[in-house]
């Protein structure tokens, strides 16, 4: 297979992508977050036998958000002329002068507010995931801010980009934060399973 001469993707599987990404970061961030819920502590504290494991894991989960919310975001004062990634906003959306708008209503930041958010993410992602960098103190961006961008590109997209039928199987514009409460459901569904599971394992948490 010759990936180079591959054709380009279509503008509705190419909107789906975006849609995809957005529902595998609001994914992530909900498994993320669970773990560090009060129910789930006995994994990651250092008692627990197997909490390298787990530790991984909810590091992990927090490491594919920030990569997917720097697919959609991550690229600064760019233009369509500008070489980025295929599935940020600008490249997207066909009013970016209206979305930005709408997002930085959203975000309650101005741009000078939402390049310092990009820079948070851009930083952990470069320093410590996309490669391992100099840096000696790992700074976890708070992800608030990211998930409300991440929620109003869906609704965006969901509303006034996509033709019908082209969310076929993918949650419509307003379901992504339906989606995010049942990963959370689920999580915890899975640590109290687990939980329950490890005294008769031999475990003495």
């Amino acid at each position: 297979m010759n990936v180079g001469n591959s054709p380009s993707l279509s503008r509705r599987d190419r909107l789906r992508r975006v849609l995809l990404l957005c529902c595998s970061f609001a994914r992530n961030v909900s498994f993320y977050r669970a773990g560090h819920a009060e129910y789930a502590q006995p994994l990651l504290s250092e008692r627990h036998p197997e909490a390298a494991f787990w530790r991984q894991v909810n590091g992990n989960f927090l490491d594919i958000a920030v990569l997917d919310w720097c697919k959609l975001f991550g690229d600064k004062k760019v233009v369509r002329s500008e070489r980025r990634g295929k599935h940020h906003w600008r490249g997207v959306v066909t009013d970016p002068e209206t979305f930005e708008r709408g997002l930085f209503a959203r975000l309650q930041l101005n741009e000078d507010g939402f390049t310092a958010l990009i820079d948070k993410m851009r930083h952990y992602r470069d320093e410590f995931v996309a490669h391992l960098d100099d840096g000696l103190v790992m700074d976890i961006p708070e992800l608030e801010d990211a998930a409300t961008a991440v929620n109003y590109y869906h609704e965006y997209v969901a509303a006034h980009e996509v033709q019908p039928g082209d969310l076929d199987g993918l949650p419509r514009a307003g379901d992504i934060a339906h989606a995010y409460d049942e990963c959370d459901r689920e999580a915890g569904r899975v640590y109290a399973a687990y939980i329950a599971r490890a005294p008769r394992a031999g475990h003495d948490l």
